[in-house]
C-alpha cells in the first residue's frame, strides 16, 4: 500500500496554557494561521497528482484541521483513525508544565524507549515504551492494507518517524511502501527538539496582556 505520510500544520497551544490543560488536554491545540498556510502551500503542491484513495488521520485537533483542509482540496473521504495519535509522552496524563515535557522527554530517549528495570527506578518513566508505539502505529494502518492501494496519511512527527525512520517539517509528505511485514526503520536516538509554542506563558500573564491590549485600542 503506497502511504503518502504528511505531518500537520503548526500548532498554537496557547489557549491551552491559558486554560492550564494538562495532558491529553493540550492535544486540543489547533494550528495557528502559519500552520494553516503550511498545509496550503508546502503540503498541497506535494500532493498534486497523487493516487490517494482515502485520507486516515489521528484524532488529534492539529491533525485533523489539517486532514479537512487537505479534504477540501482533494474531494477524498477523511477517516479519524484512533491508534494514529502521537506517541504519548505521560501516560498518567497529568503534565502541566514544558519542564516537565522536557524531562519526560529527555528520559525516554536516554533509556532509547526501552523500559527495563533502570529505567522504571527514576519518576520520569511514565511515557509509552517504544515497542508498544511502534506495535500501535502498525496495527492502526494494517486493516486498510489490502482495502486500498494508496493512502494520505496525516499524523505527528514521531508517528511518521516510527514509519519512515526520519524527521519532517510541518506540512511536509513523505511517501513509503507499507506492508504487513515491513521491517521498521532503526529509530534515531538523538536528543529532540521540544517546541514550545508559548508553553512558557502564564494564564495571569495573558491576561495582563489582554487587558493591556484592550486599553491601548481604548486610547487610539
Amino acid at each position: 500500500m503506497k502511504v503518502y505520510l504528511v505531518r500537520h500544520g503548526e500548532p498554537s497551544y496557547t489557549p491551552c496554557t491559558q486554560r492550564h490543560l494538562k495532558g491529553q488536554g493540550r492535544d486540543l491545540a489547533a494550528l495557528n494561521d502559519d500552520g494553516i498556510n503550511q498545509i496550503l502551500t508546502t503540503t498541497m503542491p506535494l500532493l498534486i497528482g497523487n493516487d490517494a484513495q482515502i485520507i486516515l488521520t489521528s484524532p488529534y485537533t492539529r491533525a485533523l484541521q489539517s486532514a479537512s483542509i487537505i479534504a477540501a482540496k482533494t474531494g477524498l473521504i477523511t477517516k479519524s483513525v484512533h491508534d494514529l495519535h502521537e506517541w504519548i509522552p505521560d501516560l498518567t496524563f497529568n503534565y502541566t508544565s514544558y519542564k516537565e515535557l522536557k524531562a519526560i522527554y529527555q528520559h525516554f530517549y536516554e533509556h532509547k524507549g526501552i523500559k527495563d528495570e533502570i529505567a522504571l527506578r527514576d519518576e520520569y518513566a511514565v511515557w509509552e515504551d517504544i515497542e508498544t508505539f511502534r506495535d500501535r502505529v502498525n496495527s492502526a494502518l494494517l486493516p486498510y492494507y489490502g482495502l486500498y492501494s494508496s493512502v494520505i496519511v496525516v499524523a505527528h512527527g514521531m508517528v511518521i518517524q516510527s514509519l519512515c525512520g526520519r524527521h519532517i517539517g510541518y506540512g511536509e509528505v513523505f511517501q513509503m511502501e507499507f506492508h504487513p511485514d515491513m521491517k521498521f526503520p532503526e529509530w534515531q536516538f538523538t536528543a529532540p527538539k521540544i517546541e514550545t509554542h508559548d508553553l512558557k506563558i502564564s494564564y495571569h500573564e495573558s491576561l495582563l496582556k489582554n487587558k493591556a491590549d484592550i486599553l491601548d485600542e481604548q486610547t487610539k
